[in-house]
């Protein structure tokens, strides 16, 4: 994916671990995601369904329940989606602009 910034940079999502993009679950889904992931685990416990299986149903739990959030490295801009996957900007106000608000935090990206 290529989204052409506000400010004229270019986003690009071509690969994993990006420092600019973000996954976003909703409040109201938060819950059910918990909801279904405990019955993954429960499944599994009951010998029910394989470790294999279970990390896919994980995988496709999460990939369903979020949506991919984007920001600008120049500006500082968000790039958020509706429900619809539309994308709709989000630009910082004042003077102290945070161009790594998506970036993962420093305890995690040494694990």
């Amino acid at each position: 994916m290529k989204i052409t910034c506000h400010c004229g940079a270019l986003i690009i999502d071509q690969t994993d671990d990006l420092p600019h993009k973000a996954h976003l679950i909703p409040d109201q889904e938060w819950f059910a995601v918990f909801d279904a992931l405990d019955e993954v685990i429960s499944e599994v416990g009951a010998g029910q369904s394989s470790v294999e299986a279970a990390q896919t149903r994980f995988r496709s739990v999460l990939s369903s329940a979020s949506r991919l959030v984007y920001q600008c490295r120049e500006c500082g801009r968000l790039f958020v989606p509706d429900r619809q996957n539309k994308l709709f900007p989000f630009a910082p106000s004042g003077t102290e602009i945070n161009r790594e608000i998506l970036r993962s935090r420093d305890s995690l990206s040494n694990a």
